[in-house]
């Protein structure tokens, strides 16, 4: 009887201390939700200046363009009677024509950042709501916990535990989904976004370019004009394939990089050498497409930033694993530096995650001047039930 009473006592403490271990965490949920509803506040106030800088940007350009117009048309005047001004006129008038156009230059520049920090701060507007609704939704869940122990302890348990298994289960999903969306939203901040703005700012550098030095120089710049329009549009066509190609599903993670590996090839008119060893066995689809994912954008970042000359891909699949082996004889860099930079890491950081998820081991081996090779080990099982994918 007094070991039975004993086991109670110490059953209740354990169950005391998880009571207070989930309302101390609940109270750090409340103050996480608490400080993200005043960063919402702060980045709306902040946003309602922008907007307001934003109108007063165009104002300022509706400004400068009519200055521009009557400045364009004192210069055809001095021009059609040149010897009816002094030098001093004739400077002034193409020294104010410059001047303006600079400042209408400068004001559209500016107009661009403050537009490109609203935008900004709109996502990070989405990105709270969908934290204070989480905290929300959590709150409840811990306060259902909290009855739960109030409970019969057998009941509790169960409860509990069916709780915890679906809870892990939504955060791994939502983790990977989350992951997929911040490299698509850095895809099409760094890709298009960025290509679209500068063939706006070119696009109405043209006119001024043909007024100032003539038509040669202006088609020199259309044709640049040309090629940057010709990247973004391969830059959407990559991002659209990176969503799910199709062939994935229907062939396998080989012919998909096959055709994946031939196209990259043809863009960057870099060699590629892809060299598959094993025995062509479908294996589950999460693994699958982790393994397309990762050489993907393995190949990628050497494309974009190592310079490489040749880009060498060996896959090797067994039984229970598949090896991958990326490597390029490229400028290579220093992976600490690179780590820091947020902007620069951000493939590596979304490979390793990717990895992670599914207990694979990954390595890299770089140093500034000597190429880079990147290892990955992943477990697999072979094909059976088709998965959730990564």
């Amino acid at each position: 009887m007094t070991n039975e009473m004993g086991e109670r006592l110490s059953l209740n403490d354990i169950v005391q201390n998880i009571i207070g271990v989930v309302e101390e965490s609940r109270e750090e949920i409340v103050r996480i939700t608490e400080s993200s509803r005043e960063q919402y506040a702060e980045i709306q106030q902040e946003l309602r200046e922008l907007k307001i800088r934003v109108h007063d940007y165009i104002k300022e350009a509706e400004r400068l363009e009519r200055h521009i117009k009557d400045s364009k048309a004192r210069l055809v005047i001095v021009s059609k009677n040149f010897d009816n001004y002094s030098e001093q006129d004739i400077r002034t008038a193409y020294e104010t024509a410059n001047a303006l156009q600079l400042e209408s230059f400068i004001n559209q520049r500016d107009e661009m950042n403050c537009r490109k920090r609203r935008d900004e701060l709109e996502r990070r507007l989405v990105q709270l709501d969908e934290t204070i609704e989480r905290a929300d939704m959590l709150i409840s869940r811990v306060s259902v916990v909290l009855n739960f122990l109030t409970d019969d302890m057998q009941v509790m348990n169960e409860k509990y535990e069916k709780a915890m298994q679906k809870q892990e289960m939504g955060l791994k999903v939502f983790q990977s989904a989350e992951n997929e969306r911040r490299r698509l939203s850095r895809d099409m901040h760094d890709g298009p976004a960025q290509t679209l703005a500068h063939v706006l700012i070119r696009a109405d550098l043209i006119e001024k370019i043909h007024q100032h030095n003539g038509a040669e120089a202006a088609f020199e710049e259309i044709h640049r004009l040309r090629k940057l329009i010709r990247d973004g549009l391969a830059d959407i066509r990559r991002i659209i394939y990176d969503l799910r190609p199709m062939t994935l599903d229907d062939l396998g993670f080989v012919p998909t990089l096959e055709r994946y590996l031939r196209h990259m090839q043809e863009i960057s008119s870099i060699p590629i050498h892809f060299n598959y060893l094993g025995g062509g066995e479908r294996i589950e689809s999460t693994y699958e497409v982790a393994v397309f994912r990762i050489v993907q954008e393995a190949v990628q970042n050497a494309v974009k930033h190592s310079k490489a000359g040749d880009i060498r891909i060996i896959i090797e699949q067994y039984q229970h694993s598949v090896r991958i082996h990326v490597k390029d004889n490229g400028i290579g860099f220093d992976f600490d530096s690179i780590v820091e930079s947020c902007d620069e890491s951000f493939g590596l950081i979304g490979m390793r995650e990717r990895i992670e998820l599914i207990d694979g081991e990954f390595e890299i081996e770089t140093q500034p001047g000597k190429g880079t090779v990147i290892k990955v080990r992943i477990p697999v099982e072979e094909s059976g039930a088709r998965g959730e994918t990564l």
